[in-house]
């Protein structure tokens, strides 16, 4: 079973991401602040991050950073409502913090699923 980790500081986003992705099949951890989303990166070394940009303590783009200064080679999903032109945001987030994809907010889960399964090797 492959383990995604959510690091979301919203109680109500983090549950919904943790209970769909768990009815998908996924084991889920989660962290609400970009420390505590590195400590359990370091302790459950997971599959895929779902990382959100507007974190407490340290933001979404640092612990994207922080995550591929590691020498791993987990994907990362950015989500963010900040950002709402897709193209655009998704080009600036790929190239300035080194991840792997980037969903906005309010997101489909048709498409989080789609992207978890192609940043997983599932497609």
């Amino acid at each position: 079973m492959k383990k995604i980790l959510v690091v979301e500081d919203d109680p109500v986003n983090q549950m919904i991401l943790i209970d769909f992705l768990a009815a998908n099949g996924y084991e889920t951890v989660a962290a609400s602040t970009g420390p505590e989303g590195l400590e359990r990166f370091d302790q459950e070394q997971p599959d895929l991050c779902l990382v959100d940009v507007q974190l407490p303590r340290k933001n979404g783009f640092e612990v994207v950073r922080d995550i591929k200064a590691r020498g791993t080679n987990t994907p990362v999903l950015l989500m963010s409502a900040v950002y709402n032109d897709h193209d655009q945001s998704s080009r600036t987030v790929q190239l300035g913090a080194l991840a792997d994809g980037y969903l906005s907010k309010p997101f489909d889960l048709v498409d989080l699923m789609e992207q978890v399964k192609t940043l997983l090797g599932e497609r």
